[in-house]
């Protein structure tokens, strides 16, 4: 082979080597961001009023609740209707223990509702437990909370919870 086409040829593979390195991009490539994707949390169901657990026993009588925020906007009471009529328990008397209890949703956010008067008591909301003994006459149990309660934390004017756990005192 001819000197001069081996020279020429290792100048061509020589040249060719040093102009691929000017035809690769100058700037800096963008690094990769991460993305993040937000798994949405599951919605809590609000809780609605009433709140009612009723001891299975007292499936005959009919009871009734229902709630009157006060005038003067500092709480709300709290009215429980019990009619017996017709219900065999209420023959000898039956001895029924009520507690009734209220509390604004944003402070207990994500708390399960109470649903036992133990449940009430330890959850640290307004609450007032009444006891009666029913015969065969329709009664009302009344209660004024936070007014009637040792613990005064109720905003009526935010979002609140009412409920009553009424159940036959052992």
């Amino acid at each position: 082979m001819n000197p001069h086409i081996s020279l020429l040829m290792l100048l061509c593979l020589g040249a060719s080597a040093l102009f691929a390195g000017c035809t690769a991009p100058h700037d800096p490539q963008p690094t990769p961001t991460t993305t993040i994707t937000t798994v949405p949390t599951t919605q809590i169901p609000a809780v609605e009023s009433p709140v009612l657990t009723i001891d299975p026993r007292l499936d005959e009588m009919k009871i009734t609740f229902d709630a009157v925020e006060r005038e003067d906007g500092q709480g709300v009471i709290l009215k429980l209707h019990v009619d017996p009529k017709g219900a065999a328990i209420a023959r000898d008397g039956a001895d029924i223990l009520t507690t009734f209890f209220a509390y604004n949703t944003a402070a207990r956010s994500g708390d399960p509702v109470p649903v036992s008067a133990d449940e009430v008591r330890a959850a640290g909301v307004p609450y007032r437990s009444v006891f009666i003994t029913v015969y065969d006459a329709p009664v009302e149990i009344t209660a004024d909370l936070p007014r009637e309660s040792a613990i005064k934390r109720l905003d009526i004017s935010r979002d609140y919870v009412y409920g009553a756990v009424i159940w036959i005192r052992d």
